[in-house]
């Protein structure tokens, strides 16, 4: 639904150029779903080169994005686990309980994590992942790709810290 969602908007909006992003989680849903956001994306891409979308996808869940923020990680674990970690390394840094939607997150992970890291981590984990598709990296994201793409926008000395040097 989320890239039918984002064609509605488009269409009822009128939006006649830009990027579009489809930021989702696998969680339980089906390969096929998940799958084919990325497959429709392609192909709107092709319809229109001046409205592209963008598919940000995480398998399993968006804290397996944070986790890459404080470590390498390659265990396809259920999202549980990785929930487990970020309440450990969040009372590491004193900063208490790991929540969903949590306000603070961006501070927190450029405060407390590496944002660098993260992206480097993400990147790896793809790149050995050539040829499979997204329901087939598990676990893996591809957020790093709109992280980069809005760290553009950001003020130079941020900005430092989600690029490499």
């Amino acid at each position: 639904r989320v890239i039918g969602k984002a064609e509605e908007y488009v269409r009822e909006n009128k939006i006649t150029k830009g990027q579009i992003w489809c930021v989702y989680d696998k969680d339980s849903f089906p390969s096929s779903d998940v799958n084919g956001v990325v497959q429709r994306a392609e192909v709107l891409n092709q319809k229109n080169p001046d409205i592209q979308y963008h598919t940000a996808w995480s398998n399993e869940c968006i804290e397996f994005w944070f986790m890459l923020h404080f470590a390498y990680y390659t265990a396809n674990n259920h999202r549980s686990e990785y929930k487990k970690f970020l309440n450990e390394k969040f009372q590491e840094l004193g900063i208490g309980k790991y929540e969903k939607n949590m306000d603070d997150i961006f501070e927190t992970l450029m405060n407390g994590g590496n944002p660098k890291l993260a992206i480097r981590y993400a990147k790896r984990i793809i790149k050995n992942g050539e040829g499979k598709t997204p329901a087939e990296i598990a676990p893996g994201t591809k957020v790093y790709e709109l992280v980069e793409e809005l760290a553009k926008y950001l003020p130079e000395e941020i900005k430092k810290q989600f690029k490499e040097d």
